[in-house]
């Protein structure tokens, strides 16, 4: 009985008192950040004061709101900038100066130094390029080739005729040291294109990393073409990626050397294009610069020493979503804190600290179109947010605002920790300064809220 008793309770107080919206993956942490979190209340326990807390309905209301709204503060600013110890926004996007040519993708931040190759299927090996030592925030690009697959292509033999006569045939194809057989049946009425697109077929769907098509020409001929859908050669293998044969074949042979399909008219090969000067091949297209983008070969530059250039530039428009989140979500909390002036005079004090730290950090914000308002919140404008982002000092506003963004979280966390010490509250006794100790069965009386367990 008593248990359903407390579990009635619990689920009321669930339902009045926790946050509405959704958990993010911001509220999960470690165990070592857990066993710092519970550090940091013990401390605070063991040097708080002895109060007389105000234990009426609206004060509790207050300390549960305030703490979940720093809470959601804290989860804003991070999910608005990310991690506030780097030395930029996270809001970047690579630039090329000839999309047609090389386009480039920006992934991150700056690593050894070696080139790496990706291959079409998403696997990585830097075996197959030239290292490239030094971090250079751009990069000059002249392409010579690109990578390209391995074509076989058949003889054109004419489209209404049968060459070969009716029954089972076979041939063995060979992808990357795998063998695998292809059977097929002629039928007296067969056609060399209906035996062809037939062939077509069968490869298309056996999915071995090759395709195959049917090309015409003017003189109702046909012929058939056979790719891999892997470019470049790969370290250690040479450019013939397959090979077709039906010497020792299961079934009648004749139809390789009919089709003319075990003709290699080119082999694979690797790009080959040159960085700030110096010579480099890619078993890809696509293929990891210096850690920081992703590059694709589109085509050959036009000219012998032409380059194109990728770099990286500040991604406005995530940009300024993200400042509009941060201001929204410090507006939000002192809006919320607000509501409680008329009831808990300690609400005002909370929101002159914010106010205080903002204003800090006004001269540099205003640049931005950040301007406090005499309510405590901030405003931003939009138009001198966009105009600022391509000036010369954003760089240096943006560092202030990033500064900022550290003070509020680290507001938040002290915040989250003890909401109490914003609670109308009287001293009833101090501690002895030099001989404190830990409480640590009182670790939700001053310094945040623990359930654990009904007793």
């Amino acid at each position: 009985m008593a248990g359903s008793v407390m579990t009635t309770v619990y689920n009321q107080f669930s339902s009045t008192y926790m946050s509405k919206k959704a958990v993010s993956r911001y509220d999960t942490h470690k165990r070592s950040e857990l066993r710092s979190l519970y550090n940091s209340m013990a401390k605070v326990n063991r040097d708080t004061p002895l109060y007389m807390l105000d234990n009426s309905t609206e004060s509790k209301r207050y300390v549960i709101d305030l703490k979940e709204d720093a809470r959601e503060l804290h989860n804003t600013i991070v999910s608005s900038l990310g991690d506030v110890e780097d030395t930029a926004f996270n809001g970047k996007i690579a630039y090329s100066t000839n999309e047609n040519v090389v386009s480039a993708k920006y992934i991150g931040s700056r690593g050894n130094g070696s080139l790496i190759s990706v291959a079409e299927d998403g696997t990585s090996s830097d075996s197959s390029v030239i290292s490239m030592n030094g971090e250079i925030p751009s990069y000059n690009i002249e392409v010579t080739s690109l990578a390209s697959p391995q074509v076989n292509l058949g003889k054109f033999i004419p489209m209404k005729e049968r060459g070969l006569q009716p029954g089972e045939y076979s041939f063995d194809i060979t992808v990357n040291d795998l063998g695998y057989e292809f059977q097929f049946n002629i039928n007296e009425s067969d056609t060399n294109y209906d035996i062809q697109q037939r062939l077509s077929r069968l490869i298309n769907n056996s999915k071995i990393g090759l395709k195959a098509s049917v090309e015409e020409n003017e003189e109702a001929q046909s012929s058939l073409r056979i790719e891999s859908t892997r470019v470049g050669i790969q370290f250690g293998q040479s450019a013939q990626v397959f090979s077709i044969t039906d010497d020792s074949t299961s079934k009648s042979s004749g139809a390789v050397s009919f089709f003319g399909i075990d003709y290699v008219a080119r082999g694979a090969s690797n790009a080959h294009f040159k960085v700030n000067g110096t010579e480099a091949s890619a078993a890809s297209n696509t293929f990891i610069l210096q850690h920081d983008y992703e590059v694709t070969l589109n085509s050959i530059s036009e000219n012998e020493g032409q380059t194109t250039t990728i770099g990286v530039k500040p991604d406005t428009e995530a940009l300024q979503e993200n400042i509009s989140n941060l201001i929204g979500g410090y507006n939000n909390f002192i809006k919320s804190v607000s509501e409680y002036k008329d009831t808990q005079s300690r609400s005002s004090h909370l929101i002159q600290e914010m106010s205080r730290i903002a204003g800090y950090y006004e001269e540099e914000m205003s640049k931005l179109g950040i301007i406090p308002g005499k309510d405590g919140t901030l405003q931003l404008d939009t138009e001198q947010l966009t105009r600022s982002v391509a000036e010369e000092e954003t760089p240096k506003a943006l560092s202030s605002l990033k500064a900022f963004s550290k003070s509020m979280l680290r507001k938040s966390s002290q915040i989250s920790l003890n909401p109490v010490s914003y609670v109308n509250k009287t001293v009833v006794a101090y501690k002895n300064p030099g001989n404190t100790f830990l409480s640590p069965y009182v670790a939700s009386a001053y310094a945040g809220m623990f359930f654990n367990n009904y007793c």
